[in-house]
């Protein structure tokens, strides 16, 4: 079969390959026809869309969609509906994990989606579509299908692949990582071209705020090294790959997985640099650990921080203190590293205080950079279920759900508007980032044009843009 799968179009300051799309390409690709589609990077909006889609017969097109792509990826499905209607429509990613139960209320005119990891559960489905076998006896049993009997959305059990090997690489052929533009997660970078990898898939842990262990469950889950480190060879050798940015949440859970690691990046002389900008564990850091992962090439690492305020880290569930947050902090700059940390404004319960004392932590801390967020209430999420529970969360519109991103606001504390959230974000940033050692530091690490255009891009989104 003519296979698709896309990833929308947004108008993000961020572009890295959809390397999870390239994972199901991966797992499809032997038996079926695989294109994967990048909306971001091709600017591929639904109108152009309906122009690509026009005569090429897909069977069918998959979909990834985060919270924010609701509004469009309902233009996406009118298109294909529209001018391809006899594509089977499958949705995947964040949004269906975290909100099975409502996705064919929201897209009545989807086929399937799926909840989390979707490699083995989306080979079955084709197999099955191809076979014209999509009875409901057969869609009960492929994991993690969210599939409609009647009014009613049936969501089987996901299976999570133990040993992640099993899955291979991602189909970088067919997403091209050395085309893509100067637009990196992170925004600052040392080496160019660049491709995100992941090692470990998995987060035990139960913040608050966060829906990760919804798509990819609660047990961490490993790659041999072997296989990272053959991705990485094709990467530098066939792409002309030079930095490697690790997107996993919890990459140095496993010391014995990170020290193989950095021995075996230094062993093969791939002369890369790399980071860790999706975040890592601070209380997973040690000394002798940055110290092997500095000379293997680590140049800076991101953490999630979130609060400054004690009372809502520990209503945050996140298990750490201040005074540790500031321990660890001090050590990765004892090693020579950079850190950024990662901070969240307007969660539930917070008042001006709590929120002064999360801004003036983050300028307490010896940070390069800082990343202030406006609380989100994630479906699926404990604090989102909680806001729901008691009623101080509205219905979402699709204007609502296409505010999901990093600066506009979906929510307001008690006592606080959507405006007052915006401002108080805005007071965060400035005051951060216009101090003269950060500020100049900044502008000191921009490399060229190109990459000045896209930090005064991200500077307006997130000082002037945000709703």
């Amino acid at each position: 079969m003519k296979v698709m799968l896309l990833k929308p179009y947004s108008a993000s300051d961020e572009l890295i390959p959809p390397f999870g799309l390239g994972y199901l390409a991966t797992a499809i690709r032997d038996k079926h026809e695989v294109e994967v589609v990048d909306g971001i990077k091709d600017k591929i909006t639904p109108d152009k869309f309906e122009k690509i889609i026009e005569g090429k017969n897909y069977d069918v097109i998959g979909i990834q969609i985060f919270t924010f792509h609701i509004p469009i990826a309902k233009k996406y499905i009118q298109a294909i509906k529209k001018i391809s209607p006899s594509a089977k429509i499958i949705l995947g990613g964040p949004h269906p994990s975290c909100s099975p139960a409502n996705i064919f209320g929201i897209f009545p005119d989807i086929d399937w989606a799926f909840k989390g990891e979707a490699e083995i559960g989306l080979a079955k489905l084709l197999e099955l579509i191809s076979g014209g076998k999509t009875n409901e006896e057969n869609l009960a049993i492929v994991p993690g299908l969210i599939w409609k009997k009647g009014e009613v959305a049936n969501v089987n059990k996901q299976i999570f692949v133990d040993n992640l090997d099993e899955l291979g690489m991602p189909s970088w052929d067919l997403l091209k990582p050395n085309t893509y533009p100067l637009s990196p997660h992170g925004g600052f970078f040392k080496n160019y071209p660049i491709a995100p990898i992941i090692i470990t898939r998995g987060c035990p842990f139960s913040c608050t705020y966060c829906a990760g262990h919804l798509v990819s469950g609660k047990k961490i889950r490993f790659r041999s090294i072997a296989k990272v480190i053959e991705e990485i060879k094709v990467l530098y050798h066939d792409y002309g790959i030079r930095e490697i940015h690790i997107e996993d949440d919890n990459f140095t859970m496993r010391h014995e997985l990170v020290y193989k690691f950095c021995d075996e990046l230094k062993k093969n002389n791939l002369k890369i640099t790399w980071t860790c900008p999706n975040g890592v564990r601070l209380d997973t850091l040690t000394e002798d650990l940055l110290f092997a992962m500095k000379s293997a090439g680590l140049y800076s690492i991101s953490v999630g921080i979130e609060s400054g305020s004690k009372r809502i880290l520990k209503e945050m569930k996140k298990s750490i203190t201040k005074e540790k947050i500031k321990e660890k902090i001090n050590l990765i700059k004892k090693c020579g590293l950079e850190v950024s940390g990662f901070f969240i404004i307007g969660y539930p319960s917070e008042t001006r205080d709590d929120i002064m004392q999360t801004i003036n932590f983050a300028l307490e801390l010896d940070l390069k950079r800082a990343g202030f967020s406006l609380f989100k209430p994630f479906p699926g999420t404990e604090a989102a279920d909680n806001l729901i529970k008691s009623g101080d969360l509205d219905a979402m519109t699709d204007e609502d759900w296409s505010r999901f991103v990093l600066a506009d606001t979906v929510y307001a504390p008690p006592g606080f508007t959507k405006k007052e959230m915006r401002l108080l974000r805005r007071k965060a940033l400035i005051r951060f980032y216009f101090r003269p050692k950060i500020f100049f530091k900044f502008v000191k690490e921009i490399r060229n044009f190109d990459h000045l255009k896209l930090v005064i891009k991200r500077a307006y989104s997130w000082l002037v843009a945000s709703r």
